[in-house]
């Protein structure tokens, strides 16, 4: 298993920093989605089928900004790691992240089998 050294940092650095772009830039964007063309006609009468549509792209336009959000928060935390030199290894257990999915997921704090754990526990049927 390849991990990460510290002659990686920069591309690292440059990844979460690429990352956070999108992000800022979905959610910038995101604030538009919503609202109607400055030239469109006011319209008097919404069917329900329209109604519920726009409430639906609502919905998943919000989940989208929640998940943004989220992310640059641990982008924000993976960059205090790379700073702290503690960043590639697992939170949980401390063991070294894999590369593969520190290139997938430069922010992922967590390796593989502690995600796994965390996802479990999130599930709704772990719940039961």
């Amino acid at each position: 298993m390849k991990t990460f050294d510290a002659s990686m940092l920069q591309h690292f650095h440059q990844l979460l920093a690429r990352r956070e772009a999108e992000l800022r830039l979905l959610l910038r964007s995101s604030g538009d989605l919503g609202s109607d063309a400055p030239d469109a006609e006011p319209r008097d009468v919404i069917d329900f089928k329209e109604l519920a549509t726009e409430q639906t792209l609502a919905t998943v336009d919000d989940a989208k900004a929640s998940h943004a959000v989220h992310e640059l928060d641990q982008l924000a935390a993976a960059r205090r790691r790379l700073d702290d030199h503690s960043y590639g290894m697992c939170l949980d257990c401390g063991d070294e992240i894999d590369l593969r999915r520190l290139e997938a997921l430069p922010a992922t704090p967590y390796c593989t089998s502690c995600q796994a754990v965390h996802e479990h526990e999130r599930s709704p049927l772990a719940r039961r």
